[in-house]
């Protein structure tokens, strides 16, 4: 969670409590010009994590160029890289700016996967998808990914699509199939085989249900990817025909491994740092020198807006920051609260007072109605002195928000030696050589949980593979001091 993003009035926090909760979200305003656009699009692009200055951005805009030259658009197409460990691409007005988080990029194998997955947004482009919606629902679209991005959780990630419905990253599944058969054809006549796009998709589908296997999940549960573009495999094999019965290809093609192995050397891999890290069930954020627990059962998941709190059904949380203003804490805490219901009815409780780890803190409780259930919201606001404000919104069955109680406790500021000891994660590309194996190159990643199954996703390895010497593959490590 960056600093830099918490701010009074943020969009993700209110619209993922509005939307898991089943309340009313709060009116947005819409756009109305090229230029609200542009800031909008800006807005959520910080929102996302902000744009990654690495090495790797030129590349993403290099073979970007080539697919939009090959697919007509030449010049008029802008690739910009997300700073954001989730996974996803995506295409969206105005004109032709399409974006691509670093969390894709790390799954990724070769360049011609990277060109299939630029070509597919191309293809949104160039068959005008978006342009068939209205432009003034931009903000609702990009909120709602925001919020499955923030979430990553089957409940929020469906309700954050059926709001996408309304704005432009919300694609038919024709249309999906229409820009993978485009991504298929063009891939060619930007030198790469047409095999690029359904290999990415494979690639994506490692990744989907490596993450649901970690989380504990299961394979059933509907991965980030799919909640804007649906990811089947009929998906794949649509893509395998569409190549098999396009013309044959005279002209020297290449999947361009070697290259793409390169360029990924050096990138960040997992939290920005600027964002705080996840740590198991710890979050810590060594800049702002604060830390906290979630209780057993739950799961953190950092965003650049907020730290989503996941655990058993019906129990739902978030974690973000913002400005007292001259406000008083009870009064910033009810107004947070208020914000998040919306026009929904609830019977608010009192501000209750404390001092939790030497800190000022205000809890209040409100008592609504969910899908027909009695349910309990509740904001815990922090202040950490300068204006300083941080705050714990807590979604859970009515009378049971004690649950969260240990999450509350747990908040509390950290030392320069405490926040010392997290460090950033990167991605090293080495060659392997005689006598390596996959247990032995995995162990010396610097990932928690499953080393080796974390190996073989990102490598696209196999169960029971084996390596070859000469191979390069990706580890994920800490960058040498």
């Amino acid at each position: 969670m960056a600093f830099r993003m918490a701010q009074r009035g943020g969009i993700a926090p209110v619209l993922m409590f509005a939307l898991a909760a089943g309340l009313p979200a709060p009116a947005l305003a819409q756009p109305r010009t090229s230029d609200q656009e542009r800031q909008q699009q800006a807005a959520f692009v910080n929102s996302m994590g902000g744009v990654y200055a690495g090495p790797q951005a030129a590349y993403v805009a290099r073979i970007g160029e080539k697919m939009a030259l090959a697919g007509g658009l030449g010049g008029r197409c802008t690739f910009i890289l997300i700073n954001s460990e989730i996974i996803n691409a995506f295409a969206a007005p105005p004109g032709c700016s399409i974006y691509v988080t670093r969390g894709l990029l790390s799954v990724l194998n070769t360049e011609a996967e990277l060109a299939g997955v630029l070509g597919h947004e191309v293809g949104h482009v160039a068959r005008k998808h978006f342009a068939r919606q209205r432009n003034q629902q931009v903000l609702t679209g990009l909120a709602a990914l925001l919020v499955g991005a923030v979430a990553k959780s089957e409940e929020i990630g469906q309700l954050a699509g059926k709001a996408a419905q309304l704005g432009t990253l919300s694609y038919s599944r024709s249309q999906e199939y229409e820009s993978d058969a485009f991504a298929t054809l063009t891939l060619p006549a930007a030198g790469y085989p047409r095999e690029g796009i359904s290999s990415a998709l494979a690639a994506l589908q490692r990744q989907d249900e490596y993450a649901a296997r970690a989380s504990g999940l299961g394979t059933g549960a509907t991965p980030v990817w799919a909640r804007s573009h649906p990811l089947t495999a009929a998906r794949i094999q649509k893509a395998g025909k569409v190549s098999g019965k396009a013309p044959p290809v005279t002209g020297p093609l290449n999947v361009n491994e070697a290259a793409y192995m390169a360029a990924m050397d050096g990138l960040l891999y997992g939290d920005d740092p600027a964002q705080g890290f996840v740590r198991g069930a710890a979050f810590v954020h060594p800049g702002l020198k604060l830390a906290f627990e979630a209780p057993s059962g739950f799961r953190l998941t950092n965003g650049a807006t907020a730290v989503g709190i996941s655990g058993p059904t019906g129990y739902r949380g978030d974690f973000t920051g913002a400005r007292l203003d001259g406000a008083r804490l009870e009064d910033h805490a009810r107004d947070a609260l208020r914000t998040i219901l919306g026009q929904a009815q609830a019977e608010i409780g009192a501000p209750q007072k404390s001092r939790i780890n030497g800190l000022d803190a205000v809890t209040v409780t409100a008592r609504a109605t969910s899908q027909a259930q009695p349910v309990d919201l509740t904001v815990v606001a922090y202040d950490v002195g300068g204006e300083g404000v941080y705050r714990f919104t807590a979604l859970a069955p009515a009378g049971q928000t004690a649950t969260f109680n240990p999450l509350f406790r747990s908040f509390r500021r950290i030392t320069d030696s405490d926040a010392g000891r997290y460090g950033t994660q990167q991605l090293a590309v080495v060659t392997v050589r005689s006598g390596d194996t996959v247990e032995a190159l995995a162990g010396r990643m610097s990932s928690s949980g499953d080393k080796v199954a974390l190996f073989r996703m990102l490598n696209n390895l196999a169960p029971g593979e084996g390596l070859s010497p000469g191979r390069r593959v990706k580890l994920v490590v800490e960058p040498r001091r």
